[in-house]
Formats: C-alpha cells, sequence, structure tokens
C-alpha cells in the first residue's frame, strides 16, 4: 500500500488546524460586533435616558418654581378669562378632563384631558413645551392640534400670564386618569401633519406688546378680548381652511358675526342697526357680568357658557376695558361691511336731543330713528282675547278672526307653552329673570337660529348668586308646531324689523322649514 507522501500528512494536518481555527476566527468576529452593538446601544439607551431624566427634572424645576399662591390665583383668574372649563369639561365628567365633542365637517373631534395627570394629561409637560401648546398648538410629543383649539388667539398670551396658568394647572387642578379619546376623522384627513403647515400660514399673532398711543384701558381690553377672551373664535366667520378671516381689528370682518354650533354668534362691532351701537359700554359689562341685559338680550347657548364659566368671575375693571376696546372697532353692518358706529358720546348727544324733542312736543313717545334687533315688537294683546275661552272657538267678531286666522296655531302654542313664564303679553317678569320677548335680540333678529336653539334646547347658565334656567322643547314639539310657534313669536314681538327685512309670511315660513334638520341636529 502506498504510504502518503510528506506534503499530503502536512496539507492534511494544514486543512484540520484551518477547520479548527475558522470557526473561532467567526465567533470572535461575531462577538466584536455584537459588543460593538451592544456599546453602541448602550450609549444610546444612555443618552435616551439621561434625555428623559433631564425633562423630568425640568418639569419638576418648572413646577417647583411655579408653586407661588399668588401665581397659582393668578393662573386661576386666566384660566377664567380663557375659558378653559367649557370645552375641557363636560356635564358628567371630572373637571379639565377633556371628552367634549366638536362636529367638525369630516368628522368629530374631541377636547383633551388637560390636567395635571402624567399618563393622560399634562402633568408630563415642561414651561417651554405648555407655552408652545397655547401659542403654537403644537403638543408635547410633537403631534399638532386642530385649530378648535384657540391657539391662535392664545398666541398673545404674555410670558407672565403663561407662567401663571401653568402654576395654576400644575397645583390648582385636580389629576384625572380619564383616558383622551381618539379623533373619528377617518384617514388621510386625521393626519396631523398639514396642522402645522396650516398654523404657520394662519396663526400669525405674537404675543401681546400695549400700542403706546391707546388708552390702559383700551391695551387692557384689546389683549382680552384678542387674547384669552378669544372672542373672534366665534364671533368671527371662517374661510374654506377653518381659519378665521381676522384676528384684529385691523383686519376686515373682525367680530362681525358667525355661526358656532348652530347658533348665531351676533356681531360685536358698535354698527347701529347689526351690531353693538345702540349698547353703551355699561350695557357690554352688565351683558357680560350677568349674561342678561334687561330689554335687550340674554345669554343662551355657548355664549351661556362662556357667561357661566367665564365672564361672570371677571372684574368689572377688566369688563369695563372689554368694553372699551369694543366700542372702538370698525363697526360693521350685517352684510360685513362698513357700518355707521355710535359711541357713548353719540348717544348722550342723541339722548338730549330727544329730551329737548319730548320738551317741545308734549305727549309724544321718542322712537329710535333706527331698527334695530333689539327695539323690534310691542306687548301682545292678540292672546288675550283667547284668555279663559275655550281653545276651539273663536270671538264674534269677524274681523278680529279673519286676522286671528294663520296666528291661530302660534297663538295656542304660545299659551300652552311660553305665557306662563314670559306673560300673556311677552313682557316678562319686572326684574328681567324671565326675559321680554319684544325689543328681545333674539325674536328681533333676522337669522332665526337662536330662536329655534333656544325653544329646542332650552337655556341654562349660572349667575353670581342664581341659575337661569329655561326648559327643552325639542321632544315636546313636532316640526310643523316649532314652525307655527317661531313664525308667531317673530312676527308678533318682532314684527318692526320683519315687515322691513323678510319676504312674505310663506316664504319666511320655508326657510325655517329648510334649516329644521340642522336644528334638530338630523
Amino acid at each position: 500500500m502506498d504510504q502518503p507522501g510528506r506534503n499530503a500528512v502536512n496539507d492534511e494536518s494544514i486543512a484540520k488546524k484551518r477547520l479548527m481555527v475558522r470557526p473561532t476566527h467567526r465567533h470572535l468576529g461575531s462577538a466584536i460586533r455584537l459588543a460593538a452593538f451592544a456599546g453602541v446601544s448602550t450609549l444610546l439607551l444612555s443618552g435616551c435616558g439621561n434625555g428623559e431624566d433631564e425633562h423630568a427634572k425640568q418639569v419638576e424645576a418648572d413646577k417647583a418654581a411655579t408653586s407661588d399662591s399668588a401665581l397659582i390665583k393668578q393662573g386661576l383668574y386666566m384660566a377664567q378669562a380663557s375659558d378653559c372649563a367649557a370645552c375641557h369639561t363636560t356635564e358628567d365628567g371630572e373637571d379639565y378632563a377633556g371628552g367634549l365633542t366638536f362636529e367638525t365637517p369630516v368628522g368629530e373631534i374631541f377636547s383633551t384631558n388637560i390636567t395635571p395627570d402624567t399618563e393622560h394629561g399634562i402633568g408630563n409637560y415642561t414651561l417651554e413645551e405648555y407655552t408652545r401648546v397655547l401659542r403654537e398648538g403644537e403638543a408635547a410629543d410633537g403631534h399638532n392640534l386642530y385649530p378648535a383649539m384657540p391657539f391662535p388667539s392664545y398666541a398673545r398670551l404674555t410670558d407672565d400670564d403663561i407662567k401663571a396658568l401653568y402654576a395654576w394647572n400644575m397645583h390648582d387642578v385636580e389629576p384625572s386618569s380619564t383616558p383622551n379619546r381618539e379623533s373619528e376623522i377617518p384617514f388621510p384627513l386625521n393626519m396631523r401633519w398639514p396642522m402645522g403647515l396650516w398654523e404657520e400660514i394662519f396663526s400669525p399673532l405674537e404675543p401681546w406688546q400695549d400700542t403706546a398711543d391707546k388708552s390702559a384701558d383700551w391695551n387692557r381690553g384689546a389683549y382680552l378680548v384678542q387674547g384669552p377672551g378669544h372672542c373672534g373664535s366665534c364671533h368671527t366667520e371662517r374661510g374654506l381652511a377653518f381659519q378665521e378671516k381676522a384676528l384684529t381689528g385691523d383686519e376686515e370682518g373682525y367680530l362681525g358675526g358667525a355661526m358656532i354650533e348652530g347658533w348665531r354668534a351676533f356681531n360685536l362691532t358698535p354698527d347701529i342697526k347689526d351690531g353693538l351701537g345702540s349698547w353703551s359700554e355699561q350695557d357690554i359689562v352688565t351683558y357680560l357680568s350677568t349674561g342678561n341685559l334687561k330689554g335687550k338680550a340674554q345669554a343662551g347657548g355657548p355664549m351661556a357658557d362662556v357667561i357661566t364659566h367665564s365672564m361672570r368671575h371677571m372684574t368689572d375693571e377688566d369688563l369695563n376695558a372689554m368694553a372699551v376696546y369694543l366700542k372702538s372697532l370698525p363697526a360693521l353692518n350685517g352684510k360685513g361691511e362698513q357700518g355707521e358706529a355710535v359711541n357713548d358720546d353719540d348717544r348722550k348727544a342723541e339722548a338730549a336731543k330727544s329730551s329737548e324733542k319730548q320738551a317741545d312736543d308734549k305727549g309724544s313717545q321718542d322712537t329710535p330713528q333706527v331698527a334695530t334687533r333689539f327695539n323690534q315688537g310691542a306687548p301682545a294683546d292678540d292672546v288675550l282675547l283667547l284668555r279663559g275661552q275655550p281653545l276651539d272657538k273663536r270671538p264674534d267678531d269677524e274681523d278680529l278672526i279673519g286676522q286671528l286666522t294663520e296666528a291661530t296655531p302660534g297663538v295656542r302654542l304660545y299659551l300652552g307653552h311660553c305665557a306662563m313664564c314670559h306673560g300673556a303679553d311677552g313682557a316678562g317678569t319686572q326684574d328681567g329673570y324671565y326675559p321680554s320677548l319684544f325689543h328681545n335680540s333674539v325674536t328681533g333678529s333676522v337669522y332665526p337660529d337662536n330662536l329655534a336653539q333656544a325653544i329646542l334646547n332650552g337655556v341654562q347658565r349660572e349667575n353670581n348668586g342664581h341659575s337661569v334656567f329655561m326648559p327643552a322643547f325639542d321632544t315636546s314639539l313636532t316640526d310643523d308646531e316649532l314652525i307655527n310657534l317661531m313664525d308667531y313669536l317673530e312676527n308678533r314681538f318682532g314684527e318692526g324689523h320683519q315687515a322691513k327685512t323678510l319676504a312674505t309670511p310663506d316664504t319666511r315660513r320655508q326657510q325655517l322649514s329648510d334649516k329644521l334638520e340642522d336644528w334638530r341636529g338630523e
């Protein structure tokens, strides 16, 4: 048998050694790579951990720096001025725990939990993150908020007021573990990144700085109206991108009136016919502090919430400052065009002329020269003709029968549902708790929405010292009955305005009928 050569043996030995060595090289290489990966990962995780630790330390430092009781009290006042509770507290929910539904053209969204809960709320926000979400609408995790949050207005908030709000939010609000609800806007419309572009385009305001040539009252009022009060969010029309068409009085259309949640947020400019030109500054203060200006207006719907949660808690000095600013705005008429402004000096001059006229012409009564939504109608007398009679009978006077034929369904409904509180003549009560239905902004307006909403959904608001309540008739009135009642109320208690601005009664009834679906929320 041939013996293997030396070279062959050596080759075989080398091969065996290679087989033994190669796995060692492979394991060693893997070990080196694994060690390197572990090292890098450790560094990255260590960096993340350090970042989280630094953030947590900053949160604690910011909370500690804002624990002063006076600062917290200032923050509570600013939270009330900003009306935080109205949007972030539901009827049956915990305070500021969110969950309130907002209807949008593309789906429902829900207000968020803004309690200092660290899991579901904002308890892990630094002051810097808190400032950014208020002014820019960007949450701590980087996602952008929908503009239902009035950050375009809150961009006006001063650093001091934001710091005070932070103090109140972190130290005075009870934490709630209520989880946030996801929006019901479908994909791809629910993507948040376009909201960043929206903010860049439609939220241009900077933190407030006083205007040197304006009074202290004007500056304070402008700040409160434009900033924390965010009045334009409801009272200024919005564009196709849901942006407010104007954010200050320097821009066309500011506070000229708009629709909000099925209600008409009325014109706040000093136009004599369509705005607040017939109101004095004191009238504005009275309305904002109580929600009731006898013989002119009562707050319902979203404005009742503003009174309940916000305005009634503010000082008379701040409310007066807001009135000063509102009376200084450019007047806008009902078409959004330049209107006729009237201020307190004009009103005093007109009152002096009226007094002189009445002195020269005894027995005459001064009648308003301009018809507004606040001075329409008169006490009802037709209802009195049915008092004490069965409702299926009519008076014997044929002429009177002819006048009552169309109104009879509305008269009956008024007697059955309204007269007990508002009186058979519609004059309400002397103290104004049950308001007069004539000389009333709701019945005197060409917009029927607030009248319908008040009837269907009632009115509820808190005043300083008592509650105001009107029951809802949504389930007790059919569509036809609602139209009949509204037709009567408008034409009886708003007749002066209706006669000049509305089409024929049949056309008006059709206009009301066309809105039933919106009013019923169907």
